[in-house]
């Protein structure tokens, strides 16, 4: 790659403990062989566990950024946010499994939809079955509803489906209110318009944050299934129990970033009404 040119995509990919899954992912990334430019920012929040030395060695196309302590995961992709230097910004999950075409497929669909800032693929269980990936904004009581016991109360499931889209057909493209982080693509130009993400959020919110700003900067947020790619997904803060909500620290991290997020949002309009 010509290194004083601008690539066409920058990706980015936030690693906090995961050595198996990132050494799969940029395995798969150099299986698919791009045939455009690019550069690819892996951000270490402080993991410890011998991820670094093992991308630097066996990935050495990877350019490493450690971060001294886990500040979460948007303060992570901000990190490589203030570098990079693609037209596109495509976030990858360590936990992502990447085919070939898929990628181009995504690019040459945003290309050609200049009014949209933000969008997300159709994004697939190892069993090939569809993973929830772009959502409704969330309400006060989403948080609870989807990661606590509440949720299994009556009524609760109506409201879920709804936040979850889950009647959506998912072959089909269309607007969406967020997109899942775990595969996003953004132009760069519309970060430097909405700014990076909100480092309130350590974990959980944050992606609904962005894509709210966007939406609310005129720029359109889409589900785009042209492309398609494999979430080996856990939710690992969902409870089971009441007294998990003490036990489980990624459970009051969730629940205390929608605190978050609706202190942030209280009183604004829709966002989609001032899009273009």
């Amino acid at each position: 790659m010509d290194e004083t040119r601008a690539p066409l995509v920058t990706f980015v990919t936030v690693n906090y403990k995961t050595p198996h899954h990132i050494r799969q992912l940029l395995k798969g990334v150099e299986e698919a062989g791009f045939q455009f430019s690019f550069e690819y920012i892996l951000v270490d929040n402080a993991s410890g566990d011998g991820s670094v030395d093992m991308v630097r060695e066996r990935f050495p196309w990877v350019r490493v950024i450690e971060s001294a302590s886990n500040d979460g995961y948007g303060a992570g992709n901000n990190l490589a946010l203030a570098e990079a230097r693609g037209e596109y910004i495509l976030l990858f999950n360590p936990d992502l499994a990447v085919f070939p075409g898929e990628v181009e497929a995504w690019l040459e669909w945003m290309h050609v939809r200049p009014d949209v800032g933000i969008s997300g693929p159709r994004i697939l269980n190892p069993d090939g079955s569809d993973q929830e990936s772009c959502y409704r904004f969330p309400s006060v009581l989403t948080p609870v509803l989807r990661r606590t016991f509440v949720g299994r109360l009556p009524g609760a499931r109506k409201a879920l489906d709804r936040y979850t889209m889950k009647a959506m057909n998912r072959a089909l493209e269309q607007d969406v209110d967020w997109v899942l982080g775990a595969a996003m693509l953004i132009r760069k130009t519309v970060l430097d318009k909405i700014g990076h993400f909100d480092p309130r959020f350590f974990m959980y919110f944050e992606e609904a944050d962005i894509c709210r700003r966007a939406w609310t900067g005129g720029h359109r947020v889409t589900y785009a299934p042209v492309a398609r790619f494999m979430h080996y997904h856990g939710r690992e803060s969902r409870i089971r129990f009441p007294w998990e909500i003490v036990t489980n620290k990624l459970a009051r991290v969730h629940l205390m970033s929608g605190v978050k997020y609706f202190l942030k949002h209280l009183g604004s309009p829709d966002p989609r009404s001032k899009a273009v």
